[in-house]
């Protein structure tokens, strides 16, 4: 008989407590309490971050260094008490689970997270005087980053009522930021045929960045990202550099029968940035890249050296 985990590492555990939190912060926010309200909409985003990890595995929340958690994941009491992993570690995970909780999601989850820690273990009062337009329109986009992970929608999480308002929030932002990045898109090609307004000279540049190096622009990117592939841009047609985070990577199954202490590993990167050195145009995050038609992700071989396994009872 397989034994549960602990509920504080269970899946439907954590996403239970979730509900009830963010339906405090609902009710915080009708009361006008808009302190309480990022309160509990902080908590209610890492309970239902930590069950969107749990779903892959409970052993993923425990702090990997208190044994006694670990074996509560597995099923085994070993102590009541339980430690989950921090904050940090938590949004880093899940970068691992969905390409949309891009660096952009993650950085606002951890820094929503200080906060809360700021507002709950110190004097300082972080909450206070933040209108909630200063950060719910980044929020809810967290959430249904992390809601799809699990497969579920907001109309499960909060209620179809409840959901109205941020449905609506976030369907406005979406709006907003499609509109954003075409315009960005638009500007940008103009800017470039007022600036170079002989075609010659247009196909000459266009020509020229096929040879883009990426060491020679990585400075300009907003984030520090894993990996980079050229691809043409979607404003000017010259060529420009993608960003991306490691997303998977697996040794490949061919090799050189000449040198055997070499492997080739395949690596895919998720794009999370854009650079085109010759309009201009600058694309960060998922949602902005996601409304282009450049990839969502691009692949690399790379050579090393191969690790053997060392021999064992031959002394």
């Amino acid at each position: 008989m397989t034994k549960l985990p602990n509920p504080a590492l269970q899946t439907e555990a954590l996403y239970s407590k979730s509900q009830v939190y963010i339906s405090k912060g609902l009710r915080a926010k009708l009361a006008n309490d808009l302190e309480e309200y990022q309160l509990w909409a902080s908590l209610a985003l890492e309970l239902l971050a930590k069950s969107s990890l749990s779903r892959v595995h409970p052993a993923l929340v425990a702090d990997p260094t208190h044994y006694q958690s670990l074996f509560a994941a597995c099923g085994i009491s070993v102590s009541p008490e339980i430690k989950t992993i921090t904050a940090k570690t938590l949004f880093l995970r899940l970068s691992h689970i969905s390409k949309s909780f891009d660096l952009r999601v993650r950085e606002f989850c951890e820094q929503l997270a200080l906060r809360r820690n700021s507002e709950i273990h110190s004097g300082e009062s972080p909450f206070s005087g933040m209108k909630a337009e200063a950060w719910e329109m980044k929020y809810w986009h967290a959430i249904e980053v992390i809601l799809e992970m699990q497969k579920r929608e907001l109309d499960e999480w909060l209620g179809a009522e409840d959901s109205k308002a941020p449905k609506e929030i976030l369907q406005n932002a979406e709006r907003a930021v499609q509109m954003a990045v075409q315009t960005r898109i638009d500007h940008k090609r103009e800017d470039f045929e007022k600036l170079h307004k002989n075609k010659v000279k247009r196909e000459e540049l266009i020509e020229q960045s096929k040879s883009i190096r990426y060491w020679d622009h990585w400075k300009k990117f907003e984030y520090s990202v894993d990996g980079y592939e050229s691809s043409k841009c979607p404003s000017c047609s010259a060529f420009g550099i993608l960003g991306g985070v490691l997303w998977h990577e697996e040794v490949s199954d061919e090799y050189d029968e000449d040198d055997p202490f070499t492997e080739y590993v395949e690596k895919t990167f998720s794009t999370e940035e854009f650079l085109c050195p010759t309009c201009g145009l600058h694309l960060a995050g998922t949602r902005e890249l996601y409304v282009t038609d450049l990839p969502e992700e691009f692949c690399q071989t790379e050579e090393r050296e191969r690790e053997f396994e060392p021999e064992y009872g031959n002394d």
